[in-house]
């Protein structure tokens, strides 16, 4: 029965070796199935394939508007008295161009201004101003020497930097404070060129909103972020302003070269090509069948950055050009060439009269012989 028991072991064992066997050919020819597969899919897909059309991004706005006015910033534009016509005219100018400033008359500082508030003078009258008149921002044209040097100021007045005031219930309400203002910026304008004077060809809608383009300077340095925040607050008209157009027909370009910052007005033209062909060409050329080009409308200015205040019109110094250089020392210097000129050719006068005592002919004894 041992013997018998033992041959019986012996035939059972290779079983399961073919059992395992035979699973692993199973395996074999599923696993060459699916790759069979794999090859039909991926030659039908070559065959299929297309140059995938990527579809152009759409560019959606991240501030959606409910129709109401609540940007309500408001500019005082005001000049000191004494200035030229040509200061006078920039003025109108950007009072066309800014519909959301406040005119107001010249600015005589005959008073004293002072009263030991921050600023003093012109800074003091402004911010005054301002307060009565509810402008977020001041741009004051200040001039000097009769006339000869114009000096730009840009700030936010204390009516700007204001305060959440609590209620009772510990709500916090709209109803704004008045805290000291600032920063400000003086700038010195040179190169001035209204609209009536270049006569260029651009126009714009009256009120129109315009596109502020900054170089990329203004991201890089620093004290040029806040010229560039400042610049915003002037020249960008709030949305939905009662005087203002929803419209974008001109773009303000604000450009920082040779250590001052150059500002151009263009006008957006569009044109719609004539023919067929040239609206092709125009297409394969930008994407577009019209033509999109700028004119300059006007005014342009050069502003050269003197100091950056903490304060409004007035205060700590946050930043100082040291490469700028006082128009009168310059005058002082092209008055003292002339002086030297002079100085020199007067001692030439001296020396030539010297020279000509100096020769003198001698007398001839035979003069009075023939």
């Amino acid at each position: 029965q041992a013997i018998a028991s033992m041959a019986k072991k012996r035939k059972q064992e290779p079983e399961p070796e073919e059992e395992e066997e035979a699973v692993s050919s199973e395996e074999e020819q599923q696993q060459q199935e699916d790759s069979d597969d794999e090859n039909i899919s991926t030659e039908e897909e070559d065959e299929v394939a297309e140059p995938a059309i990527i579809p152009a991004p759409v560019i959606r706005s991240s501030i959606t508007s409910d129709g109401r006015y609540h940007n309500k910033q408001r500019l005082l534009l005001l000049s000191s008295r004494g200035i030229t016509a040509r200061y006078r005219h920039l003025l109108e100018d950007l009072r066309t161009l800014i519909p959301h400033s406040k005119k107001e008359s010249k600015l005589d500082v005959g008073k004293n201004y002072s009263n030991g508030s921050a600023g003093g003078g012109y800074g003091a009258a402004v911010n005054e101003i301002a307060e009565v008149r509810g402008c977020h921002t001041a741009l004051f044209l200040e001039c000097r020497k009769r006339g000869q040097d114009g000096y730009l100021w840009l700030g936010r007045t204390s009516h700007a930097n204001s305060a959440y005031k609590e209620d009772d219930s510990g709500n916090i309400s709209k109803k704004q404070l008045m805290i000291a203002g600032g920063p400000s910026i003086k700038f010195h304008i040179t190169n001035i060129h209204t609209m009536d004077e270049l006569k260029l060809t651009g126009n714009c809608m009256k009120g129109s909103r315009p596109v502020l383009s900054f170089d990329k300077a203004f991201d890089t340095l620093d004290h040029l972020k806040i010229v560039k925040h400042l610049m915003v607050d002037v020249f960008g008209t709030p949305r939905g302003h009662p005087k203002s157009k929803p419209f974008v027909d001109r773009v303000m370009g604000f450009y920082y070269a040779d250590g001052k910052i150059w500002v151009r007005n263009y006008q957006i033209m569009e044109e719609a090509a004539s023919t067929a062909k040239e609206a092709h060409a125009q297409k394969k050329l930008t994407g577009q069948t019209q033509a999109t080009s700028l004119i300059e409308i006007g005014p342009r200015f050069v502003l050269n950055p003197i100091r950056i205040f903490r304060g409004s019109f007035g205060g700590q110094t946050l930043w100082q050009n040291d490469e700028f250089v006082n128009p009168n020392a310059i005058r002082a210097l092209e008055k003292k060439k002339k002086g030297e000129e002079y100085v020199r050719r007067k001692g030439a006068e001296r020396q030539r009269k010297r020279r000509k005592e100096a020769i003198v002919v001698p007398e001839d004894p035979l003069a009075h012989v023939f």
